[in-house]
């Protein structure tokens, strides 16, 4: 399965109904759909009337976003260095994006500047995507030090949803924050078999878990997929959507 595939069918698992009910989007502005992926929500956005670009790194994930949305825009850039006209656009959308950015404050500051004095975003990323239980202590403990490390090396951080809030209101916005409900990644009781399915391909493209953990890595996979799959399983995993607005 494509990366592109994979992104579509998480999307059927996500609670973008309710997070895109948040966004005070009006016709005719002009937003960022940032991490854009395969173009799903640039779609939703466009339909909605919104004038929208999207951005991404992924030349696959851009080549099958021009074919989702024909009337949106769609750009490949690097968002750390993010190249854009100042204080031009009214929104910015970005999900499961700002983890990339252990620094957000700073990434957000920067993203700010393209947008208008009054303007909206919306910001949804995990916290504690590995928490779940039950898990053995000693894998517990492999994990808050597998998330330390993806932090201090600069790659990846997996409590960022604890951080948003508060990067967005350093900006000057009124932030509402609300946790959503994920059939993949924020669920309690067994895993479907696709769910399953989602996570071991999920493990797949995660090179950094695969070092840090070396030889243990099939020992933890299959032990994760054990406590997903069992009928006490609990998520301690947050899916955070925080929605700024700037009057």
């Amino acid at each position: 399965m494509s990366l592109t595939d994979e992104y579509r069918r998480q999307y059927a698992w996500r609670d973008w109904k309710r997070a895109l009910s948040l966004c005070p989007t009006l016709p005719g502005q002009h937003v960022l759909d940032l991490g854009c992926g395969p173009g799903d929500i640039s779609a939703e956005l466009s339909a909605r009337g919104l004038s929208v670009i999207g951005i991404d790194e992924s030349v696959e994930l851009l080549t099958a976003a021009k074919v989702r949305c024909s009337e949106c825009r769609f750009e490949k850039q690097d968002l750390k260095f993010l190249e854009l006209t100042p204080a031009i656009y009214d929104g910015i959308w970005c999900s499961f994006t700002a983890a990339y950015f252990v620094d957000f404050g700073k990434i957000f500051s920067h993203w700010s500047s393209f947008l208008k004095a009054k303007a909206w975003v919306c910001i949804t990323d995990i916290d504690d995507l590995l928490g779940h239980k039950p898990l053995s202590e000693g894998t517990e403990r492999k994990i808050a030090a597998f998330y330390e490390e993806a932090v201090s090396s600069g790659r990846y951080d997996f409590r960022i949803g604890g951080k948003i809030d508060s990067a967005l209101r350093g900006q000057g916005f009124k932030v509402t924050s609300v946790t959503l409900e994920d059939q993949e990644l924020s669920f309690d009781g067994p895993a479907s078999q696709d769910v399953v399915q989602a996570w071991k391909d999920r493990f797949h493209r995660m090179g950094g878990l695969k070092a840090f953990l070396g030889r243990e890595f099939p020992i933890f996979q299959d032990e994760f997929i054990r406590c997903i799959s069992a009928r006490n399983h609990r998520s301690l995993c947050k899916v955070v959507c925080c929605v700024g607005v700037r009057t």
